[in-house]
């Protein structure tokens, strides 16, 4: 192929190729512009609420170690690991044969006691008879009153012998002193257990339970003043993906700022029914610190920054845009509250920006309906 003719495929290549290229700088052929393709959304007016974000720490509320309060045989689990258990259900149990005989033989001391005590009062109650007639002496008197009297004693003490029996022969039976979750079962049957040394288990009440986080001081007037409205309003989000939403209401406000972090310490209570929440858990959290009315809301997605601040392109008479100032309160987690420059049913642009202008003529694509549930 001659140069020549190489030459002229090549302009005509470029040629043909000017005119897709024009259309994708928003032009037709004959050099007119095309309308801009865009999605808008529009402005909506509604009540919303400001949030804190923190990491927190899930607690329970009462963590019990289970100790055996006698010295023994364990002689079986009654629960498995990791059962919910109600208060006062059985947990564990002791050999209770050694506490049962010592109960068996203090019981048998009182009655050799109380046979001795019925003769020795008799006993007291015919010399004191005798005394007064003048038979006896004033010290065979004062022996027999003494013997009596003695035996009462020894009787009161073998009854106080029967009742600590009594006591440590139920704690051969553990039972659960809270509702809760029971934790990792640290000793099997067959090994000898050690009074208040021995750890058998944890239990954890799970419902209901807190958990604790932390604000900057720079945000606590803001958390003080919601305080004083209502009760506060912390949100869990115990699923990676936020899918969970747990409510719970703040309890406790710390009393002083930890200086070495500039933080202030926070518990709220949530009810927990649905176990959701495990101790020792991190998860994110969020305050809600205020709440506003009529909140001007578009999506974040509408910001564009400018040399003099942030804007919006509003449509006008349904294909023109228009640049629009805005002043920002507050972000939210796809939105945010503007506190002027547009106003609520208006609409604006959310894709498409990066080829628009002020007074560009658009074709839109797409509308954003307004959402009807309140923001967060």
């Amino acid at each position: 192929m001659c140069p020549r003719i190489r030459r002229q495929l090549v302009l005509f290549a470029a040629i043909v190729s000017f005119f897709p290229a024009c259309r994708s700088a928003g032009v037709d052929p004959t050099g007119k512009s095309l309308p801009a393709p865009v999605s808008i959304a529009e402005v909506t007016q509604k009540e919303v609420f400001r949030k804190v974000k923190a990491i927190g720490t899930v607690e329970s509320y009462h963590v019990v170690r289970l100790m055996p309060q006698v010295d023994g045989q364990l002689l079986s689990v009654e629960v498995r690991e990791g059962d919910f258990v109600q208060a006062g259900t059985l947990l564990f149990r002791i050999d209770p044969r050694p506490f049962e005989n010592m109960l068996r033989q203090r019981e048998a001391n009182l009655q050799r006691n109380l046979a001795d005590l019925r003769v020795a009062e008799a006993e007291a109650k015919r010399r004191a008879a005798l005394f007064e007639q003048g038979f006896v002496s004033a010290e065979e008197n004062e022996q027999a009153q003494a013997r009596a009297q003695t035996l009462r004693a020894a009787v009161e003490a073998d009854r106080a012998a029967i009742e600590d029996a009594r006591l440590q022969l139920s704690y051969c039976s553990i039972y659960a002193p809270i509702s809760g979750r029971m934790g990792q079962v640290l000793v099997h049957p067959g090994n000898i257990v050690r009074k208040n040394e021995t750890i058998l288990t944890t239990l954890q009440q799970m419902h209901p339970i807190r958990i604790a986080f932390t604000v900057r001081e720079a945000e606590l007037p803001q958390v003080l003043k919601q305080a004083e409205r209502e009760a506060l309003v912390a949100l869990a989000y115990p699923a990676e993906d936020g899918a969970s939403t747990m409510r719970g209401h703040v309890e406790f406000i710390d009393n002083q700022v930890d200086r070495s972090t500039g933080t202030v310490l926070l518990k709220a209570r949530f009810d927990n029914t649905s176990e959701l929440l495990w101790p020792g858990q991190f998860l994110p959290v969020e305050l809600v610190i205020d709440k506003v009315e009529r909140a001007l809301v578009l999506p974040r997605v509408a910001l564009q920054a400018g040399q003099e601040g942030p804007y919006v392109f509003t449509l006008e008479n349904e294909n023109t845009v228009r640049v629009r100032p805005v002043r920002i309160a507050f972000e939210l987690a796809n939105d945010v509250v503007v506190q002027s420059g547009v106003r609520a049913g208006d609409w604006v642009v959310t894709e498409g920006q990066f080829r628009l202008s002020d007074g560009a003529i658009v074709e839109v694509k797409r509308r954003q309906p307004a959402a009807a549930a309140p923001q967060s």
